[in-house]
C-alpha cells in the first residue's frame, strides 16, 4: 500500500504486510553550502591580516593610530556577517515578492540621484556622502540592488504569464515579449546606470553593465526577444540621446566633456604603461607613478615575497596600499604564491556559487545566485587587473581585502543571499530510507 504524505515525504511510503512501514522517500534536508562559508571566512581573515599589514603606516601617520582601519573594516564586516546570518535563514518567499522589488529598485534610483546631487567628490568623481563622522558609497548599495531587482523582474513575469498574463491586443506577441523581457527593463537599468555615468562612476558603470548582461543571459530569454527588444532599446537610446545632446548649451556639454576628463587620464596612462615607442606615451610621470609603484611592488615580491609585514612600498610610495591596490602589497610581502592564493580563492568561490545557481530551483534564485557570484568575482579580477597594469586604472576595492565599509557590508549581503539560496532554493535530492 502506498499513500502521499506531506512534509519531508516526497512521493510515497510502503508498508509491510503488517502495517509496519517498510521504506519510504523524503526529501534531503536543505542545508548552508558549507564550501561558501569556510571560503568567506578565510577570505575574511586573510584579507584583515593583509589590511593591517598595508595600512599600519598610513593609519599611523594619518590617525595616530596603528589600527585604525582595521577596526572600522572589522566593524562592518561585523555587521555585514551578522546580515547575511539572518538573511541565511530567512524563508527565500519573502524576497520574491514584486512590491519589494520595486521598492528595492527606486531605493537605488534615489540613492544614485542623492549621490549626484550632494555626494562630494573626490579623486575627480562624486562617489560619496558624508554623514557626520562616517562616509558611505552608495554605489556598492546599487550594485547589489540591481542584481535583485532584476532577479524580482524576471520571477514575476515568469508568474504572470503562467497565469496567463501579458498577452498582446495590438502589436504582436513576439515584439511584445520583446518589450517585456528586454526593451522596458533595459530602460529602467539604463536609467539608473546613466546617473552612475553623471557622477561620473566608470567602474561602477562597467560592473552594472556586465552584471546586468550576465543576469539576463541566465534567464533563459528566447533569441526572438534579444534581437527585437536589443533593436528597440538601442533605438530609443540613440533618439533620446541624441535629441538630449544636441538641445544641451554649449556650456552644458563643456561641462560634460569636463567630467569625463579623468576617464581620459587613466587611458592615456594605461595606453603610456603599453607603450613601446616614447612618442605613443601620452601620459606624464605624476599620471603613471602609482601603477608604477603598483609593478614594483608585485616584481619586488618574487616567488615567495619580502616575508610579512615587510612591504616597502606601503610606506607612503604606493598611494591607496590599504585599497585599491592591496593586492599588490600581498604580492609584495608573500610573493607570487600569495597573490595565487588570493586568485584561488575567488575562484573557489566563484565554483562553489555557480554549482549552488546550478542547482536552484526557481528562476529568482538562479539568477539571485548567477548575478552575486559574479559581482564578487568579477570585481575580485578587475581589480588585481589594475594592480597588474593589465586594464586601465579604476576605483574597485578587492572584496573582503581592500580597505572600504558600505563595499564589504554589501558583499556580505550578497553571500548570505547566496547562502539563503543553498539552504533552501536549492533542488533537493530524495533518499530512500528501509526501514
Amino acid at each position: 500500500m502506498r499513500r502521499k504524505m506531506k512534509g519531508l515525504v516526497s512521493e510515497n511510503i510502503a508498508y509491510r504486510d503488517d502495517g509496519r512501514i517498510e521504506s519510504m522517500d523524503v526529501i534531503a534536508p536543505g542545508r548552508v553550502n558549507l564550501g561558501i562559508v569556510i571560503i568567506v571566512l578565510v577570505m575574511m581573515a586573510f584579507g584583515m591580516v593583509m589590511l593591517f599589514s598595508a595600512s599600519m603606516p598610513k593609519a599611523y601617520t594619518s590617525q595616530g593610530n596603528s589600527l585604525y582601519y582595521v577596526i572600522h573594516q572589522g566593524a562592518f564586516l561585523l555587521l555585514g556577517f551578522v546580515a547575511a546570518l539572518v538573511i541565511t535563514f530567512l524563508p527565500l518567499k519573502l524576497f520574491d515578492k514584486w512590491p519589494v522589488t520595486l521598492l528595492v529598485y527606486l531605493s537605488a534610483v534615489g540613492m544614485a540621484l542623492l549621490t549626484l546631487a550632494m555626494g562630494s567628490v573626490v579623486n575627480g568623481a562624486r562617489r560619496w556622502i558624508f554623514i557626520g563622522g562616517f562616509s558611505i558609497q552608495p554605489s556598492e548599495y546599487i550594485k547589489v540592488a540591481i542584481v535583485y531587482a532584476i532577479a524580482g523582474y524576471r520571477s514575476f513575469i515568469q508568474r504572470v504569464r503562467k497565469k496567463g498574463g501579458l498577452k498582446s491586443k495590438r502589436l504582436s506577441q513576439k515584439n511584445f515579449d520583446a518589450l517585456i523581457d528586454i526593451t522596458i527593463p533595459g530602460i529602467l537599468i539604463m536609467f539608473c546606470l546613466l546617473i552612475v555615468v553623471l557622477q561620473p562612476h566608470m567602474s561602477c558603470f562597467l560592473i552594472l553593465s556586465a552584471i546586468s548582461a550576465i543576469c539576463f543571459l541566465c534567464c533563459g530569454i528566447p533569441l526572438s526577444s534579444w534581437i527585437r527588444g536589443g533593436a528597440f532599446l538601442l533605438g530609443i537610446l540613440l533618439v533620446v540621446g541624441g535629441i538630449f545632446y544636441l538641445s544641451m548649451p554649449g556650456k552644458q556639454k563643456k561641462k560634460l566633456e569636463k567630467n569625463f576628463a579623468h576617464v581620459v587620464t587613466r587611458l592615456n596612462i594605461f595606453k603610456t604603461m603599453n607603450a613601446e615607442e616614447e612618442e605613443e606615451k601620452t601620459a606624464d610621470e605624476d599620471d603613471t607613478y602609482q601603477i608604477e609603484q603598483s609593478i614594483i611592488a608585485i616584481g619586488s615580491g618574487g616567488m615567495t615575497g619580502v616575508g610579512f609585514g615587510n612591504s616597502r612600498q606601503k610606506y607612503m610610495y604606493l598611494p591607496e596600499a590599504h585599497n585599491d591596490y592591496v593586492y599588490s602589497i600581498i604580492c609584495e610581502e608573500l610573493g607570487f604564491i600569495g597573490g595565487l592564493g588570493v586568485m584561488l580563492l575567488f575562484w573557489a568561490f566563484a565554483l562553489a556559487g555557480f554549482l549552488v545557481s546550478w542547482q536552484a530551483d526557481s528562476l529568482f534564485t538562479r539568477v539571485l545566485t548567477t548575478g552575486y557570484t559574479s559581482l564578487l568575482t568579477l570585481q575580485a579580477f578587475l581589480n588585481i587587473g589594475v594592480a597588474t597594469g593589465a586594464i586601465p586604472p579604476t576605483g574597485i576595492t578587492l572584496p573582503f581585502f581592500s580597505y572600504g565599509g558600505t563595499a564589504n557590508f554589501f558583499f556580505m549581503i550578497s553571500v548570505g543571499m547566496i547562502l539563503s539560496v543553498s539552504r533552501s532554493g536549492r533542488k533537493r535530492k530524495t533518499v530512500k530510507l528501509v526501514v
